[in-house]
């Protein structure tokens, strides 16, 4: 396949560099035999460059691991798929497709955090409607609130479990996210916030939340990726 940007995994890796990333992620399933591959791998090292603050790009030779492409259907090379949290967000695409189709394809997970930190459309995607006591006009206030803080105080994330997600921040910070996490707690109780020192200059945020609302913390952790990468 030759040297690209597109960084390779394998099964064992999987889960921890694709079903636990914080963001989508898009993943070719490819074979060094296959010409087509050959073909779409400069397209996607010029993608995965272009995007590389929105999206992960991976990839994974069927010929030596089979157990993650059994997972997904996948019987022909090159594949796409695109995930979050482990699971399909968007129809496959099989074969070398053009560059301006999987641009399209690409499109709805390409929107970013503005400069100012407020929230778009998309950035209110974890907000839980049906257990949010705040009013609906006040939740895109709160969203931004969680945007600035990790645009001006976030240092790096890990998600260490399905359910859980570990947030570095500038330990300058701990006044606001104390106020922050009090607030929110207030009005989504599911969420359980520790706040603890993690050496000089930094505090460590985790985040838990229960198995069913899982979908609420994937989509606060890709805020937090997307504001850290802007």
């Amino acid at each position: 396949m030759g040297s690209g940007v597109v960084r390779q995994v394998s099964d064992a890796e999987f889960d921890q560099d694709v079903r636990e990333a914080p963001g989508p992620v898009v993943v070719e399933f490819f074979a060094t035999w296959c010409g087509n591959c050959r073909r779409l791998a400069p397209v996607l090292d010029r993608l995965a460059g272009e995007f590389a603050d929105r999206v992960r790009f991976v990839k994974i030779n069927i010929e030596e691991d089979l157990q993650v492409a059994a997972r997904y259907g996948v019987s022909a090379t090159p594949t796409l798929v695109r995930l979050r949290a482990g699971e399909p967000i968007a129809p496959a695409l099989v074969g070398a497709q053009p560059e301006t189709v999987l641009r399209d394809w690409l499109a709805d997970t390409a929107e970013r955090t503005p400069a100012d930190g407020s929230a778009s459309d998309d950035d209110r995607q974890w907000v839980p409607a049906d257990a949010c006591t705040l009013p609906t006009a006040d939740q895109p206030l709160r969203v931004a609130e969680f945007a600035r803080l990790f645009t001006h105080s976030l240092r790096g994330l890990q998600r260490t479990g399905p359910t859980r997600l570990r947030l570095e921040l500038v330990a300058d910070a701990e006044d606001t996210a104390r106020d922050l996490i009090a607030r929110e707690t207030d009005c989504c109780d599911f969420f359980s916030f520790t706040l603890t020192r993690a050496g000089e200059g930094a505090m460590w945020m985790d985040i838990e939340v229960p198995a069913d609302r899982r979908g609420v913390l994937d989509g606060l952790a890709e805020q937090a990726a997307t504001a850290q990468a802007a």
